[in-house]
């Protein structure tokens, strides 16, 4: 675990009334937000930490993010985020460490609102789920061409993101088929000789979060915005 320090952010929940204040702060390892909502967060800490500040999610409370380099971020995941709770295991603890990954209510509808985001700035992987949630009939090897496309035509937008480098892409079922469709006839793309099933690489949660980690050799490195 060396320098593990530089490779986390500490999230905070505080609220203050009259009579009393509460004041709870766990560990983040990954997270992806933009302006007004937080898609991803990746939390730990012990019982009490971390159903307080579930609690706070739940009941759209923001928190705040102070990062490595000393910057803070104002999180908010908005309304009926999704959480999968977990633990962690952890050698000469007599208690597992509580893990926490919440997911905003847009990201857990990637797709039905004419954009997809994107948790690792990967040409592969933004070609396989922008394809896969619209939906539409591509070829894996279309991907450096395809995004390319979408880069050029700034349909792909960058968005602030700590140990990942997040993305988030605007498009629609119509222009991609449009531009396959005009690619395939001027035989830039080509389709497979033989008829069948299209085979895929197979994505899971360590491609999207694993893949991003950035090992870093200054304070701040891991951040992507």
């Amino acid at each position: 675990m060396k320098n593990a320090h530089l490779r986390l952010a500490q999230v905070e929940y505080s609220v203050q009334s009259k009579n009393w204040s509460t004041r709870v702060q766990v560990w983040c390892d990954r997270l992806a937000t933009e302006d007004s909502t937080t898609h991803m967060l990746s939390l730990f800490g012990n019982d009490s930490e971390m159903a307080a500040v579930s609690g706070a999610i739940s009941s759209n409370s923001r928190l705040t993010a102070k990062l490595p380099d000393g910057s803070r971020l104002e999180l908010f995941m908005g309304e009926k985020p999704t959480t999968y709770r977990g633990h962690l295991s952890i050698p000469g603890r007599t208690r597992p460490v509580r893990h926490v990954l919440c997911f905003s209510e847009a990201i857990m509808q990637n797709g039905t609102t004419g954009s997809v985001t994107v948790l690792h700035n990967d040409d592969t992987l933004i070609w396989a789920t922008v394809i896969s949630f619209l939906g539409l009939p591509a070829m894996p090897e279309w991907a450096g061409a395809g995004v390319q496309m979408l880069r050029n035509t700034e349909k792909i937008r960058e968005i602030t993101g700590f140990n990942c480098s997040p993305v988030t892409v605007t498009t629609s079922r119509e222009e991609l088929l449009k531009w396959i469709g005009s690619q395939v006839k001027e035989q830039l793309l080509f389709l497979p000789d033989a008829e069948g099933p299209v085979i895929w690489p197979a994505y899971g949660i360590d491609d999207l979060l694993s893949a991003s980690v950035v090992e870093p050799d200054v304070p701040g490195i891991g951040i992507a915005a």
